[in-house]
């Protein structure tokens, strides 16, 4: 009997030494994403289930209209993200820096996204994934972005990228949107810029004389962008290579619909050859 009762507590022991040794499943985190990009991302990683929160501006997948908003991009409400007790936040900066701030100072935890080149932006998807238990996913994910990415080729033009009209918003050195277009072959004419969203005037896009215009902005069509004063003189004007009927979302969110919205930009660069 001592015999049998020795096995029965060695079993035991070996048993709880073993269930020691097994790594725990990450436990169900509650998570609030305050960027469009963000949100896309954590879906695209399957682990929407941990998403308690985000955005009016959370409109894709269609499933991201139905979660909890906390506000709009620029102002989401302070107390309703804390009402929904999250675990971590996800902003971006340098845009919400001041919301940063304020729930650091709540004792909630962030995480800030600022890709400002197609190497951070699949550095930061991995570590979205590993935040979220979800490290596999996010290399499949990184990995067909990155052939995606490199597999478009544009010809060699000179394209101006408009995002506000008024006041002239486009895009600089240090964004994310500019290092993507150098990246596949196409010259950002603003690229000596280094501001991310530089404001400029006309005259400088018309000295700059662009070979394409891509509006990612509703307030202007091509008739438009050909009424104004001396655009009439830019080579894209002239060709009319001026690109209004666009998803700014493609490009603007840098997530997983990024090669989707390059690939749509190749197939109208190529109808007008």
């Amino acid at each position: 009997m001592r015999g049998i009762r020795a096995i029965k507590i060695f079993c035991l022991l070996s048993f709880l030494f073993l269930c020691a040794r097994v790594p725990k499943k990450k436990e169900s985190l509650r998570v609030i994403s305050l960027v469009p990009s963000i949100t896309e991302i954590i879906y695209a990683l399957g682990k929407e289930s941990y998403l308690v929160g985000n955005t009016i501006y959370c409109d894709y997948p269609e499933e991201a209209k139905k979660v909890y908003k906390v506000g709009d991009f620029a102002n989401p409400s302070l107390e309703k993200i804390y009402a929904l007790k999250p675990d971590l936040v996800f902003l971006t900066l340098p845009t919400q820096k001041i919301i940063q701030d304020k729930l650091t100072g709540l004792g909630i935890k962030t995480f800030a996204s600022c890709p400002k080149d197609l190497l951070s932006f699949l550095k930061e998807i991995k570590e979205i994934g590993k935040i979220l238990g979800a490290e596999k996913e996010a290399d499949s994910l990184s990995q067909y972005l990155k052939s995606g990415i490199e597999r478009i080729h544009f010809p060699p033009l000179k394209i101006y990228v408009e995002i506000s009209p008024q006041p002239l918003i486009t895009i600089g050195k240090d964004s994310f949107l500019s290092d993507l277009l150098t990246h596949c072959g196409l010259e950002n004419i603003f690229s000596d810029l280094i501001e991310e969203y530089p404001m400029v005037k006309i005259e400088d896009v018309i000295k700059r004389d662009p070979d394409v215009i891509l509006i990612l902005h509703p307030l202007a069509e091509k008739e438009d962008i050909t009424k104004r004063i001396g655009f009439d003189k830019i080579k894209a004007v002239k060709e009319g290579k001026i690109i209004s009927s666009f998803n700014p979302d493609l490009l603007l969110r840098p997530g997983p619909r990024i090669v989707m919205g390059l690939d749509s930009l190749k197939k109208i660069l190529a109808a007008n050859p």
